[in-house]
Parts: C-alpha cells; sequence; structure tokens
C-alpha cells in the first residue's frame, strides 16, 4: 500500500507492514517516523522461564507459610515473565524497656516471585524497633527461609568493623 503526501512538494510514502508503521522521505529514502510493535502471548513470554517459587502472605506465625514443614505443593507458583527470583519478605518487631528487649516477634511474611531484589535488613525505631528483612534466591522452591536474618547482618558488621577500630587507635597515638 502506497500514499503520497506532500509538503512543500515532498512526497512521502507510509509503509505499512506487519512490524509496525513506518514513514519515508520518497526521494531520499530516509526515514522520518517508525512504531514497531511486538506482540507476544503468555505462553511466548513466559519461554525460558522454569523458575518456581513459594507465594504466600500471612500474619499467623503458626501459619504453612510462616512455618515450612512437609509438602507445600498448595503454595506452589510458576513465575511468569521478567520475574526470575523468588523473594521471602519478613517484617517483625521488638519493644524494648529501660531493663529488657522482647524477643523478636513476626509481624507479617510474604514469599513470592518478583523481577527485582535487594537482599538484607532495615531496621527502624529505638523502643519499638521495626525490621524489614528481605532473603533472594533463584533456583525453584529455594524461597524457604523466614528472610535474611537481622542478627547474621549485626554480627558481620562487628566483624568487619573490629579490626578497623583496633588499627584506628593505634595508629593515632
Amino acid at each position: 500500500m502506497e500514499m503520497s503526501f506532500s509538503k512543500s512538494n515532498l512526497p512521502i510514502y507510509i509503509i505499512v507492514c506487519l512490524c509496525g508503521i513506518q514513514l519515508s522521505d520518497s526521494t531520499t529514502g530516509d526515514m522520518i517516523f517508525s512504531i514497531s510493535y511486538k506482540h507476544q502471548t503468555v505462553g511466548a513470554q513466559d519461554r525460558g522461564n522454569s523458575l518456581w517459587c513459594y507465594r504466600c502472605l500471612t500474619m499467623d506465625e503458626n501459619s504453612e507459610c510462616s512455618n515450612f514443614t512437609g509438602n507445600n505443593s498448595t503454595l506452589a507458583h510458576k513465575c511468569l515473565g521478567d520475574r526470575r527470583t523468588c523473594i521471602v519478605k519478613r517484617y517483625s518487631y521488638t519493644t524494648s524497656t529501660e531493663n529488657s528487649t522482647s524477643v523478636q516477634r513476626m509481624w507479617s511474611i510474604e514469599r513470592n516471585c518478583t523481577n527485582r531484589c535487594e537482599p538484607g535488613c532495615i531496621t527502624i525505631g529505638e523502643r519499638t524497633k521495626l525490621y524489614a528483612c528481605t532473603s533472594c534466591c533463584d533456583t525453584s522452591f529455594c524461597n524457604t527461609d523466614r528472610g535474611a536474618s537481622v542478627e547474621a547482618k549485626s554480627k558481620l558488621k562487628i566483624i568487619l568493623l573490629g579490626p578497623s577500630l583496633f588499627l584506628s587507635l593505634f595508629l593515632t597515638k
């Protein structure tokens, strides 16, 4: 299909094809405008993604989502598209008085597929501390943990900072 338009006596061709629309200058052949559209079915988008993750969300610490034991096939979920990482997000809290701090209590936990994951923990607060912890993995049914460990991250910081503090004390004298 060919159509001519003139703007200052300059004909333009519109070519419609299966892959898109293209406007070209008929005298030079230069492309003026192009739109490409790639249609994919769900099956085509899913090609190459064979990842399965557990998927659930709960606020109950005694639920199947919180404590993985035995067969968890009811929580199995096929990841689609670019979601190629399994994730666990855990929200928990502790409360403190002048003399003691409570044990960490779970607020909620979520397991799912994602296309972006940053592992680690964020802690907010003083007397009431809120913990938001995330763990990531990329093999099928790997998201069985309870999220990144706050304690492990804190110990790692102390281990890494310890030698540098030790050296700084002796180097400054």
